[in-house]
């Protein structure tokens, strides 16, 4: 299982050529692709008006998993051991529903995941296919 990080969607989104593919690539091997409930909340936050549609199509090709009891602990964890290396909420939670489920982080902002308890792909530099 891939957990597609918030970067990639929203490279997806304003038309990355790289990310594009990469999920193209994976719904045509219909290969399952998830997110977490955090980046639907970052996407759907910073949706502008008339984004509405386009938003809710992208969404809709992936599951959803939801955020429960032991993936707050799992994030808080990760928080007080990670510390200085300022890893923020939304990354924790990431990191802690992909440690959970046994699944790999797919994003290009690799230092943003500092733990080896989870796998971190990196499908594309930044920059690449803009």
């Amino acid at each position: 299982m891939k957990i597609v990080d918030t970067d990639v969607l929203l490279d997806y989104f304003h038309g990355n050529r790289m990310a594009a593919e990469f999920i193209a690539s994976h719904i045509a091997d219909r290969e399952s692709l998830t997110i977490s409930a955090v980046s639907v909340a970052e996407i759907t936050g910073g949706m502008r008006e008339g984004e509405e549609s386009r938003t809710a199509w992208l969404l809709h090709q992936f599951e959803v998993l939801d955020v429960d009891e032991a993936i707050a602990r799992q994030a808080g964890r990760f928080l007080r051991t990670y510390r200085n290396r300022r890893v923020d909420l939304t990354d924790a939670v990431i990191a802690a529903t992909a440690f959970l489920c046994g699944a790999d982080i797919v994003t290009r902002n690799t230092r943003h995941y500092p733990m080896p308890e989870v796998l971190v792909i990196e499908p594309y530099q930044r920059g690449a296919g803009d």
